[in-house]
């Protein structure tokens, strides 16, 4: 597909309590564009407080996309973000808000290796694909997502009984995808450890054969707020969630029957008070825990938009527009049509097509 037929959209990220949200809703009602909620908490029903989920008054001001898809149980991959973001784009430009990279990531490139088309059963896509009638490549389907479910189960047993089994698997099989990922990020080795097994070789192989490619053209906006006070953000954040009743809101889930078995309820904020209601943490430790670890989230937020969504030197990759912007966007005071005046009309002409 070339270029100027990528359907475009404008995307603002940034560290958690950078002020996204202020500036998407202020930036949409200008621009006519709904707000496409890029954050992989948010897409749970239920998990609103912990999330920072946009309420009934900001989504009077715009339309919020993309929140709400999917019970706290669900799977929900990057890949499926993806598909439900491009159906947002078939039908016009939109504007992304959220600081989760990898979901941007998955809008604006084709990937190969599995982690952007449906990840139940990617290397079984050949016996999908020859089933002849919906009943049989329905069964396909739901063998090739049983494989997948009793892996998951397997490993993440393992990783229970013998924490960090998960990264060594990955690093004896595929040494390079192994380096790219935390060993502390459970959830993102396990699924390079399955796409290995899927495939029948190291995903790194297989995505070297078939390398991203542009899908999105994006203008990005990126929020860069000055560390002391983006710390003061982060805590006061935190203090007004528990404020607004998030202890409960964990608790109703875990009534629910949600808990740390559950992708969604190991998100920040959830996990430290799951573990508060079953008497592992006092309230003040677990607060003390969210405040600590959504600070260093922060900071590998910050080295991800550093590294992973640059311009491309030639001018043909999926960002188009790169804005830095340094104003504590995050401050209510903030008169926003001041701090974006140098840069706003830059953001017009990409959004109308006027400028690559």
């Amino acid at each position: 597909m070339s270029q100027a037929a990528l359907p475009r959209a404008l995307a603002i990220v940034g560290p958690t309590a950078s002020g996204k949200s202020r500036l998407a809703v202020w930036l949409a009602e200008r621009l006519g564009l709904p707000v496409l909620c890029c954050d992989s908490v948010q897409v749970y029903r239920g998990l609103d407080i912990g999330s920072a989920k946009p309420g009934p008054e900001l989504q009077a001001r715009a339309p919020h996309r993309l929140i709400d898809l999917v019970a706290p149980d669900a799977d929900f991959s990057a890949g499926d973000y993806a598909t439900a973001a491009h159906a947002e784009l078939a039908r016009g430009p939109g504007l992304f808000a959220g600081g989760t990279g990898f979901y941007l990531r998955a809008v604006a490139w084709t990937h190969s290796g599995g982690d952007v088309a449906d990840e139940r059963g990617a290397a079984d896509g050949a016996g999908l694909g020859g089933a002849t009638g919906a009943a049989e490549e329905a069964l396909a389907e739901q063998e090739a997502g049983a494989r997948r479910d009793a892996f998951t189960a397997r490993w993440e047993a393992l990783e229970r009984e013998s924490p960090g089994s998960v990264h060594a698997a990955l690093m004896r099989v595929d040494p390079e995808t192994a380096r790219a990922i935390h060993p502390r990020n459970v959830v993102r080795g396990l699924r390079a450890l399955w796409m290995c097994e899927a495939h029948g070789q190291p995903v790194s192989r297989v995505r070297a054969a078939d390398p991203p490619r542009p899908r999105a053209r994006l203008g990005l906006i990126v929020l860069e707020p000055e560390a002391l006070a983006l710390s003061r953000a982060i805590d006061a954040r935190c203090d007004a969630m528990l404020r607004a009743g998030l202890v409960g809101e964990v608790e109703m889930l875990r009534r629910g029957g949600y808990d740390a078995r559950h992708k969604s309820m190991r998100s920040l904020g959830y996990r430290q008070l799951l573990e508060h209601l079953e008497g592992h943490l006092s309230l003040a430790d677990a607060v003390a825990a969210i405040k600590l670890a959504t600070r260093n989230y922060a900071r590998r937020q910050r080295t991800y938009f550093r590294h992973q969504l640059a311009v491309d030197g030639a001018g043909d990759g999926a960002i188009a527009l790169r804005i830095a912007v340094q104003a504590p966007l995050l401050e209510p005071a903030v008169d926003l049509s001041r701090a974006t005046a140098a840069w706003l009309p830059r953001v017009e002409q990409f959004i109308s097509g006027a400028s690559s």
